[in-house]
Order: C-alpha cells, then sequence, then structure tokens
C-alpha cells in the first residue's frame, strides 16, 4: 500500500470543515518509493471516513471529484531532467523526495530537497521540477496554492548487448550513446500510462565517458565538472587522477612535460575535439588551457584509436570541449592568487532556435611568478658563493585567447556544421637557462596562433555516419636575445659583453611562420553492430619560415631563411565485434603513416617516409561491473619539425634524426563504480611494456638542448587507483600510484655505454592521496561546502645517467611530499549556479621541482569565483 504523506496546503479561512478535507484529501499524493527495475506503483488516496480510494483527476478527466469540493494539482507534463555525470558513472539510481510548493495557477514556487541521493541527482531533480507545470489545486471551484511531497525516480535505461547472460534484474546503461543524450529519455520498452500519483521516473543512457571505460580501449576518463569550481589547472588534473606524469617547469605559464610510461613530448599527443592542440588558440601547451572550458579528459594509455588520427608513440591525452549541448546560457570565472596570478575566462551560448546556436569562448592569464627561489650567489665582497633565498626575477607571463563558433543543426544534408575561428597570443620572459644555473635579464619569448575551422556531420544512409574536419592555422612564435648585460639573480647589470646574446654566443631576434592546412575523415559503418566498421583519414600540410633579423642585418647567413615543408599523412581501418551477449568485446586494427619533409626553395633535399601499424584490443566482462583489458600495437612514430630543424634558438638541429617506433601493450582490470551499502566503490590497475627502437629523446645541455635518437629501450609501467564515496556522498578517498622502470638498452651509438641505465629526468615513483568531505544544504536546499585535501609523493631520481659521475656526485631531483588543500561552496538559486573557491597549493612549503631541477613554487594561496547563468 503506498504510504500516506502528509499536505500541508493553504486552505480558505472561512470554513473549517473544507479545511480538513482538503488536507485529507491531498495527503493521497505520493507513491512509495519502488526498486529501479519496477514500473512506478499508482499513487491512491483514502479519505479518513474510509472511502473508497479514487484517483487524484479532476472531474471530467477520468475521477469524480473529492468530497468537500477539493481537487488537488495534477501533474500537467513529466519533467525533463538531465542525468548527471557523475550518478551515470557511478550507475546510480533511486528516488529524491521533494517538498514542492505551488502557487494558485499551479507554478512551482519553491523544491527543496526532503531526501537526497547526492551525486547530482538531487540538483538535477530540483532543476526538473522548478520548470514543471500542474493543474492549480482547487477548494470549491477555486484555485488555491499549495505544499506536498513529491518523489522523483532516477532509473538507468537497459541495454542488452552489456547485459550478461542469466544477469539479475538490474537496469543496465547502454555503453555507446553521446553526451547529449543524457537527458531524460523514455524507456525503449512500451510504458504503462503514467499513473495519477506524483511519482516521475527519469531513463536515462550513458554518457560518452561511461561508454569508453567499458570498452576494450586502455583509457581513463576524467570528467571535470567539480574541477570547474576548484582554482587548478588540468596539469593538475591529469596528475592526481590518471596515469600521465605531469611536471611543470615553474609557475602560471611555465612549460609543462608529460610522460606516460615514460615516454613523453610528442609522443604523447595532446588533442583538443580531435585535432592537436597547436591548431588552436591554446598553442603554449596543456598548461595553458582553463580547466573551466574543457568538460572531460580522455587518457589513452600506450594505444591510440584509429580514430583521434595520430602517430603518437606513447598515448595520447584527449581533450573535450563539445561535449553539451548548446543551450542559451553563460558562465564568467575570475581566479587570482599568489606571485601575482591572475585569471578569467568566460563562455556564452546563444541558441537562436533548434536549428543555430552561437558559441563563444575566451580567456586571459596574467602572472609574475615571483616566488623565492634558493640560489647559489657569489659575494662581490668576498667572492665566495653560497646559497641564498630570494625572489624570482624576469618571469612575468601574459596570455589571452578565444574562439567564437556558428553551428547549424538537424537541417537537410546537415546533421551539424560548426564554423569556428580562434586567436591565442602568449608572451613569457625566460628568467635563467635549463638547469637554472645561469641568470637572464632580458630574453623573451612569445608564441600567436590563429585560424579557422569547419565541422561536419551527416548520416547518408542508415548505416553510415561521416564525420570531417578542416581547417587552416597560422603560428607565429618569436625569441628575443639581444641584450649584451651579465644579469645577475636579483635583475641588476653586474657587466657587459663584448657581443650580445645571455643564451649564447650569437644574439637572437628570431621570428618563425607555420602555416598549415588539416583535415580529418571519419567513416562510421554499420556492417552487424552500430557502427562496427570505421575508417579514418588525416592529413597535415605545413610551410614553415622564418628570420634572425640580427643576421639580416649584419647580411649573414641565417638558417631560418631556409624554407621547409612537411607534409604528415595518416590511415587506419578498425573493426568492433561484440560476442555472448556483448560480455566480450574486440577491435582490430590496421595504420598507415606516410612523411614527406622538404628544405630549400627547390625542395632538394626532399625526403620520403612511410610505415605500417596493426593492433588489436579486448575487453571480456565478468560481471556487469568487473572488467579485464587487453590491448597490443605496432606503431610509429615520424620526427616533428622542430625536432630535426630546431627552432633557431635554444634548441639545435638535428636532421639525422630517424621514425621511432614501439611494440605497445597493456593488461588491465577495471572495476566500474558499484554502489554498496556502505558507500561506492571504484578501482583499476593497468601495466604496461613500452620496447621502443630509436627513441627519440630530448637531451638538455649548458645553454641549448638537442633531440637525439636512442637505439633502443624499454618501459615497464604499472598504474593503479581506488576511489571511495561514502552514502550520502558527504565523504570520499581517492587514491593512486605509478611505478615506472624505463631504462636505455643501446648496443650502438653513443649512448651504449649508459646501456642498462634508467632514462635521466623521468621520476620512477609517484603516488597522490585526496580526501573529500561534503556537507549540503548548509544555508540553503541546493548548496554544499566541500573540503579537499590532497598529498602527492614523487621519489628522488637522477638528472642524468645514473652510471656517470661518482657516489654523491651525482645530480638527483630530491624526493618530494606535497600537500594541497582547497575549500569550495557551490549553491544554486533560480537556475542559476554559483561557487567559491580558496586554495592552499603546497602547504607546509616544501621544497619542489621539475624534472632538471628547477624550483617550482612554494605555498601558495589562490581564490576563484565561478558564476553559471
Amino acid at each position: 500500500m503506498p504510504t500516506l504523506r502528509r499536505w500541508r496546503g493553504a486552505p480558505a479561512p472561512s470554513s473549517l470543515v473544507p479545511t480538513l478535507a482538503l488536507l485529507s484529501v491531498l495527503s493521497m499524493g505520493v507513491a512509495r518509493a519502488q526498486d529501479a527495475s519496477e514500473t512506478p506503483a499508482p499513487a491512491t488516496s483514502a479519505s479518513p471516513s474510509g472511502a473508497t480510494p479514487h484517483p487524484q483527476a479532476p472531474e471530467g478527466e477520468g475521477g469524480p471529484a473529492p468530497s468537500g469540493g477539493v481537487i488537488p494539482p495534477v501533474l500537467l507534463a513529466e519533467p525533463e531532467a538531465v542525468y548527471p555525470s557523475e550518478a551515470l558513472a557511478a550507475g546510480l539510481e533511486g528516488a529524491v523526495k521533494l517538498l514542492l510548493t505551488l502557487d494558485a495557477e499551479g507554478r512551482v514556487t519553491r523544491a527543496e530537497v526532503v531526501e537526497g541521493l547526492g551525486h547530482g541527482l538531487d540538483e538535477a531533480a530540483v532543476s526538473a521540477l522548478e520548470n514543471a507545470r500542474f493543474s492549480p489545486a482547487m477548494q470549491d471551484g477555486n484555485p488555491v496554492s499549495c505544499q506536498f511531497e513529491f518523489i522523483h525516480h532516477f532509473v538507468l535505461a537497459r541495454h542488452p548487448e552489456v547485459a550478461p547472460s542469466g544477469a539479475e534484474d538490474v537496469a543496465q546503461v547502454a555503453p555507446d550513446t553521446p553526451a547529449e543524450e543524457a537527458t531524460a529519455q523514455p524507456s525503449e520498452e512500451p510504458e504503462p500510462p503514467a499513473p495519477p500519483g506524483f511519482t516521475s521516473v527519469v531513463r536515462a543512457r550513458s554518457t560518452e565517458a561511461r561508454a569508453l571505460v567499458r570498452g576494450s580501449e586502455a583509457v581513463d576518463v576524467v570528467e571535470l565538472e567539480k574541477a570547474h569550481e576548484r582554482a587548478e589547472d588540468l596539469a593538475e588534473v591529469l596528475t592526481r587522477a590518471s596515469a600521465v606524469q605531469v611536471q611543470r617547469t615553474g609557475g602560471m605559464g611555465s612549460r609543462t612535460q608529460l610522460s606516460l610510461g615514460g615516454l613523453s613530448g610528442d609522443q604523447v599527443r595532446v588533442l583538443l575535439d580531435g585535432v592537436p592542440i597547436e591548431y588552436s588558440p591554446y598553442v603554449y601547451g596543456l598548461g595553458s588551457v582553463p580547466v573551466s572550458l574543457i568538460r572531460q579528459l580522455e587518457v589513452f594509455n600506450g594505444v591510440v584509436p584509429v580514430r583521434l588520427a595520430t602517430d603518437a608513440l606513447g598515448g595520447a591525452i584527449h581533450l573535450r570541449s563539445d561535449l553539451a549541448k548548446p543551450e542559451t546560457g553563460a558562465s564568467l570565472s575570475l581566479q587570482g592568487g599568489s606571485f601575482g596570478s591572475y585569471r578569467g575566462t568566460g563562455r556564452l551560448t546563444w541558441r537562436a532556435h533548434e536549428h543555430v546556436f552561437v558559441r563563444a569562448a575566451g580567456f586571459h592569464d596574467r602572472a609574475q611568478n615571483d616566488y623565492v627561489v634558493t640560489v647559489p650567489v657569489d659575494d662581490p665582497a668576498t667572492g665566495r658563493v653560497s646559497p641564498r633565498a630570494l625572489r624570482r626575477n624576469h618571469d612575468a607571463y601574459r596570455g589571452t585567447g578565444g574562439d567564437i563558433e556558428v553551428g547549424f543543426e538537424a537541417l537537410p544534408g546537415i546533421d551539424r556544421l560548426v564554423l569556428n575561428g580562434y586567436l591565442g597570443r602568449y608572451d613569457k620572459e625566460v628568467p635563467h637557462d635549463q638547469f637554472m644555473i645561469q641568470p637572464y635579464g632580458a630574453v623573451t619569448s612569445a608564441q600567436e596562433s590563429w585560424g579557422l575551422g569547419l565541422r561536419y556531420e551527416v548520416s547518408p544512409h542508415e548505416r553510415l555516419k561521416v564525420l570531417a574536419i578542416a581547417g587552416y592555422n597560422q603560428r607565429v612564435g618569436e625569441l628575443l636575445d639581444a641584450s649584451d648585460c651579465l644579469y645577475d639573480w636579483y635583475g641588476a647589470c653586474r657587466a657587459t659583453r663584448a657581443r650580445a646574446g645571455e643564451t649564447g654566443s650569437t644574439p637572437l631576434e628570431n621570428t618563425q611562420t607555420r602555416q598549415t592546412l588539416f583535415g580529418r575523415v571519419r567513416l562510421l559503418g554499420t556492417l552487424l553492430d552500430p557502427e562496427d566498421l570505421e575508417v579514418s583519414l588525416g592529413v597535415d600540410d605545413s610551410d614553415r619560415s622564418g628570420e634572425n633579423a640580427y643576421l639580416t642585418r649584419l647580411q649573414q647567413e641565417d638558417p631560418l631563411r631556409v624554407p621547409l615543408a612537411l607534409t604528415s599523412a595518416f590511415g587506419g581501418l578498425s573493426h568492433r565485434q561484440l560476442l555472448w551477449d556483448g560480455r566480450f568485446e574486440n577491435t582490430v586494427f590496421v595504420k598507415g603513416y606516410l612523411q614527406r619533409f622538404a628544405s630549400g626553395t627547390r625542395q632538394e633535399a626532399a625526403e620520403r617516409r612511410w610505415a605500417g601499424g596493426f593492433g588489436d584490443t579486448l575487453r571480456f566482462s565478468l560481471t556487469r561491473g568487473l572488467l579485464l583489458k587487453a590491448s597490443y600495437e605496432r606503431t610509429t612514430r615520424m620526427p616533428r619539425v622542430d625536432e630535426l630543424f630546431g627552432d633557431g634558438g635554444l634548441l639545435v638541429e638535428n636532421s639525422a634524426l630517424v621514425p621511432e617506433s614501439s611494440h605497445n601493450a597493456n593488461l588491465g582490470v577495471e572495476l566500474l563504480p558499484i554502489v554498496t551499502s556502505v558507500g561506492r566503490f571504484g578501482a583499476n590497475a593497468v601495466a604496461g611494456v613500452r620496447d621502443v627502437e630509436n627513441l627519440i629523446q630530448l637531451f638538455p645541455g649548458d645553454a641549448t638542448q638537442a633531440y637525439e635518437n636512442v637505439d633502443h629501450a624499454r618501459s615497464f609501467s604499472a598504474h593503479a587507483g581506488v576511489d571511495w564515496d561514502s552514502p550520502g556522498d558527504w565523504v570520499g578517498l581517492t587514491g593512486t600510484v605509478t611505478w615506472l622502470d624505463f631504462r636505455n638498452l643501446a648496443r650502438e651509438g653513443q649512448f651504449a655505454r649508459f646501456h642498462g641505465d634508467r632514462m635521466p629526468n623521468i621520476p620512477w615513483l609517484q603516488a597522490s592521496a585526496t580526501a573529500r568531505f561534503q556537507k549540503r544544504q548548509l544555508l540553503s536546499a541546493q548548496d554544499a561546502l566541500g573540503l579537499e585535501w590532497t598529498t602527492r609523493f614523487v621519489e628522488s631520481f637522477y638528472r642524468s645517467w645514473e652510471s656517470a659521475g661518482r657516489g654523491g656526485d651525482k645530480a638527483r631531483v630530491p624526493t618530494q611530499v606535497l600537500h594541497f588543500a582547497a575549500l569550495t561552496y557551490r549553491s544554486r538559486f533560480e537556475g542559476r549556479a554559483f561557487s567559491f573557491s580558496f586554495n592552499l597549493q603546497n602547504l607546509t612549503d616544501a621544497p619542489a621541482f621539475d624534472i632538471v631541477g628547477v624550483q617550482k613554487p612554494g605555498r601558495a594561496f589562490s581564490a576563484r569565483a565561478t558564476v553559471e547563468l
């Protein structure tokens, strides 16, 4: 029998009898909470006198009017609720009980959570019910305001392909529905007419994130909804939540170094919405991307899927900003903190109508980066050198950029067409050399990127889908080093040189321009299962030109003036097969790579290279939530223009580089989030091997650096992560650990003498742990206060070959233990969201270093405010 709930109404004051009648009748309106696999039961009511229960419908609409002339409100349309991505990833279902207040016209004036589920479900239910419409409650033929309890059910849709045979009767999510479809949807199975009681059911399919995790690829998916509220960047999020090791060379605006399975640089490709990140406003790298403009990170460990159309060797990081369906709205975030660091980002979306939308986003960053460092300083009076703590000089940074896009959807011959343009500009002072030995006082660098792009999607046949990307990008890089001063660590000019140039023996007034035309085409075909066949093609055609203005004025030979051309092409074919009711998934693929580069006006030094690759990924579901995965790929990566020809400044040319190739293999186990009586658990573990031939590795020198081929190298890696959230989502724990053994196995060439050594400048053991605490409904029904504490550990590692040098003479980066804390308050009000975050980085002010020993900031404070309209 339904549990009778009391409805607190607004009776007319003229009579006590009608008031009691209204209260007794309205107490009939809430159905009991049900298991997610059940159909909601009809809600019935009974009068105090024991009359026969009757449906709650007005007279003339399926039922007689209640005694006393009292008619309760009736839900006129099912509310549309968005199933939160966090709850989808956790596989959460259940009921949210709300207290609704209706005015005399049946509009919801207030929705409060009485019994919640957390994980975003409470907010989703409130947001849906705030826009719901009811027929007004009636008393003696007059509409009156009222208050009643309402139960909102969240139920995941079933999908027969991923349900194990003989499985329990548990709701299941579909693995291949994009995020745009993760709104409230009716079940694919016929359902009985909606009962007259006040119980609503939300059915949703999986987000793209859940589909990726449930697939056969070795991938970590990091959703950034919570990170949007905190004052942190993508490098911080990646390091804490995935197997990627991210090292930053300093404060805001400093370069980031990525490592995945020991492989780094361009061996790990970073893409934004399917294209390389350099074809975007964020040409300065991952550290320049505002976290609030990205919705999801996909980290492919070793084996790179065909759809990304790239020749990465060690894996790929795919940033997704295009997951949300464009709806009219805006967001703005402002951040400020220690060392003169400021960041502002904004996004604006206008949905003109169902077929047309416009989106714009922009950012502006500034940082002084004047944090304290300890460096050896010579005393002018005594000539003695001793370490001193002083403020870092000449390290200011500024970045500005934005993009705008116009989109068309659901038109004849067009599923989706998006045109976009973007511009980004970065200016950075260079404070010292590679190893933080020689200070600079006037060296500066700059990067600028602008371009146009087009995205097109169409389904010309029910078994075929076409996705195409095309664009033009121009990047301009500048490096200025023309001072004849000899600067000290305090920023003072102590002496002058006979010839200008702080970084070397020749002044640099370098400007380089790269122009690139690129295109991507994906064909998704259906043979037996939906989109089980994929063909992916990609091409990038680039030209580079430049000038050292100093050499030009002297009419000397300038290597930058030699034009360079590079064309890279990719082709791939993959086929996915599902067996045993979807418990087994296997994807086999082949790839082809082609590169042509030329130098000189007549291209007299042209060379062509090509290579092939192949691989296989598989997944076996032991249970609904326990997956075993294995993958293998034979892959090749062609050297880039800068690796071959340098940049005319700090990066030296090495045109003798040859392509690197690798056997990549992974074996992993994934425990999808499961809900138990003691909370939600999730875990994963993956082990991998990378056997690389002709490894392209960057080796820094005293003033310059160059890429070299290492004949043979092999890495063994292991990564494990665990996550737990308590019932009610009031406390959570996350932990990750990454171990790496990456060794030089060269028997020929200049590195053969270091055979068996670990590769230098690469951490071999890292771990992090995070504790989260949250209090909901602190000041209102839709707010929460959260505290987060993260501890990160990095074991000591060598800055050079471990067999070189003697005992204590070997340069090492010391062991690092760093602590971070964040306090965040967020609230929703009438469809708007607000959040305030206060962060403390490196709470104990412990020494922190990058991979070559450059000091990073100590204790720092930052605050961030975000509003979404």
